[in-house]
């Protein structure tokens, strides 16, 4: 890993360093800087040359897409640092913000400035600033085939409480479901009936707030009673595939079967795309219904998160 960890596939963002903090002298003493709501240019201007540049051929990071984060995942200006020689940045944080925590979203340090502290040195001061104003708690989902990220946050103090997958089922070879058993919901229509609250310790993308945040890109399916909704999922169609971001049951003595059931719905309504289950963590779905209906276990994640304290 050179910088700002990886990218699984489209539309999601995995927080990242570079390898474990190490300094050596920089020439010359670089400014370091909060940001306002008017720096968001600023923001992807510094995500693109610091950032993005690790992955070549990922698409560059937008204004559009920027504001869309802060609509869909909390991404905050006030959360976000760049680093700056000059007018030219040379690292970038972008972080996020909730009522409980803040999620370290996207860590990148330019190339030619790399191992001399620089990532460190912006996590620390985020750090600071909420062990202040609030809120203390600070998280990095960090995927697990890039140990120099993972080392990078346990060097600064954090600890390893969770675990994601990325679970995928390739196109094809799905049983219809007929279409009388499911009917369309939304995410509002599922709030209303007290089904959208994910389970505690869910990825970032897969907590309420960011259901709420997004809820306009989602195709909802439930199972019905005359009294009431029984169980729902939440798909978001992308380019190259559905993302199955949310899926609940009222009684759990009934997942297996109406989960099931509105996942096969799911696949056999995604035709030639694959159909993906980003980041669930580990009990989220139960594994048997994922393996019936063709899933595989992918790339592995682990959520680190530390309390910060005042210097």
């Amino acid at each position: 890993m050179t910088a700002g960890g990886g990218k699984p596939c489209p539309g999601t963002r995995v927080p990242g360093t570079a390898a474990a903090p190490a300094r050596r002298a920089p020439d010359a003493m670089p400014a370091y800087r909060f940001c306002r709501p008017d720096d968001v240019p600023r923001l992807v201007r510094a995500v693109n040359r610091c950032y993005d540049v690790h992955f070549p051929g990922a698409p560059p990071l937008t204004v559009a897409g920027l504001r869309a984060e802060m609509k869909e995942l909390d991404v905050w200006p006030s959360s976000s640092m760049v680093a700056l020689a000059g007018d030219e940045p040379i690292a970038v944080l972008i972080g996020t913000r909730r009522e409980r925590e803040v999620l370290v979203v996207r860590l990148g340090v330019r190339p030619d400035h790399l191992r001399r502290g620089h990532g460190a040195h912006l996590v620390t001061s985020l750090g600071q600033k909420l062990a202040v104003l609030g809120p203390p708690r600070l998280v990095a989902e960090v995927p697990l085939d890039l140990p120099a990220a993972a080392a990078f946050f346990a060097a600064l103090g954090y600890r390893r409480e969770a675990d994601f997958t990325d679970w995928t089922r390739l196109p094809g070879g799905a049983e219809p479901v007929p279409a009388e058993l499911t009917v369309p919901v939304t995410v509002d229509d599922v709030a209303d009936a007290g089904l959208l609250e994910p389970a505690a310790g869910v990825a970032w993308e897969r907590a309420r707030e960011s259901l709420v945040g997004s809820k306009d890109a989602f195709d909802g399916l439930a199972i019905a009673t005359p009294e009431r909704l029984e169980a729902y999922v939440l798909a978001r169609p992308r380019e190259d595939a559905v993302d199955v971001v949310a899926a609940s049951c009222r009684d759990p003595a009934q997942a297996e079967v109406y989960l099931g059931l509105l996942l096969r719905a799911v696949v056999g309504g995604a035709g030639a795309v694959t159909v993906r289950l980003p980041r669930l963590a580990d009990g989220e779905l139960p594994p048997a219904v994922l393996e019936r209906l063709g899933f595989a276990p992918g790339r592995r994640y682990a959520r680190f998160a530390v309390v910060a304290r005042a210097a």
